[in-house]
């Protein structure tokens, strides 16, 4: 639902979980009731989805809060976990991993989850610990969500295995997850998943020097996050690119890559992504001799930090 599964998956995966039919025959037709509860839950679910798709994440989080607090009140139990996945998904967003682990841990003290939604669990577990630098526990949770219930979200598994051992330098073993993750996530139809994939396949081509095939898979990185309209990956494959050029010695192009990155952060509201692209750019100003334009960023991103604080 909220981003840690794809967001329609998980809206789906709660109204299959949540929703039970009452069938009344009335003249020789069916009618479907749906309990008042139920109803109400799901309103609140369908609001924290849009809220998180804005970046309102604290907005997100109560309306979440709320959907979980009615499905407890009746019992719902795949309801109740798909809540505190989204409510872990948003304190991670909100860099807060204590209190994620803490909705997570809960999750995996309820009986009777069905197992995609244990393995979405388990899966955000690894997210957390890789996002903590933990790599050995989250290799662990990532496998261990793998063994349990594979379905169309396998590919994210292998992407999270590939980044760990990117992490560790351990580059044949991270081309060899990348590459199975890619081609799971195309056969699935995961395009989030399958542009992950290859800009895992691009940063590994990078750090092998292979320059025009990272440009290339860059490339198709950028046209899938196009498609899907994900400002903060179309912003991260830029400035990918413009990290790609930064190493080849092409200032230019690189500078245009990380002020399209720029452009793409500032206007979408993401502060975080404005002062990671205002840093590379500022790289490239500095490289180039032009202390103006380089002075004058350093000015914004100061300005920028305290509104985040």
């Amino acid at each position: 639902m909220v981003i840690a599964m794809n967001r329609k998956q998980l809206l789906f995966l709660l109204l299959i979980t949540s929703i039970y039919f009452s069938l009344y025959a009335c003249g020789g037709q069916q009618i479907q009731t749906l309990p008042v509860v139920h109803t109400k839950a799901i309103e609140y679910n369908q609001k924290g989805l849009k809220a998180a798709e804005k970046g309102d994440y604290e907005k997100a989080l109560n309306y979440n809060l709320e959907a979980l607090k009615l499905n407890r009140s009746i019992e719902n139990t795949d309801g109740t976990a798909v809540n505190m996945l989204n409510i872990a998904v948003l304190y991670s967003k909100k860099g807060d991993t204590a209190e994620a682990h803490k909705y997570i841990n809960d999750i995996f003290a309820l009986q009777g989850i069905n197992d995609a939604t244990m393995s979405e669990a388990l899966f955000e577990n690894a997210r957390l610990y890789l996002k903590e630098i933990k790599l050995a526990e989250a290799r662990e949770y990532a496998k261990k969500s793998l063994s349990l219930h594979k379905g169309t979200r396998e590919g994210s598994r292998w992407n999270i295995l590939s980044r760990i051992a990117l992490i560790e330098s351990k580059y044949d073993e991270a081309f060899l997850y990348a590459g199975t993750a890619l081609k799971l996530n195309i056969s699935n139809n995961q395009a989030k998943e399958e542009s992950n994939s290859l800009r895992l396949l691009a940063d590994l081509n990078m750090i092998k020097k292979n320059y025009s095939e990272s440009r290339k898979l860059y490339e198709n990185a950028l046209e899938i996050d196009k498609k899907i309209g994900d400002s903060k990956k179309i912003a991260l494959t830029l400035r990918s690119l413009g990290e790609l050029c930064f190493r080849q010695g092409e200032l230019k192009d690189s500078k245009s890559y990380f002020i399209r990155a720029y452009e793409v952060s500032r206007n979408a509201g993401d502060m975080e992504g404005t002062i990671i692209a205002i840093d590379a750019l500022t790289s490239v100003y500095e490289k180039s001799g032009d202390k103006v334009n380089a002075e004058k960023l350093l000015k914004e991103k100061t300005i920028l930090q305290q509104k985040i604080k």
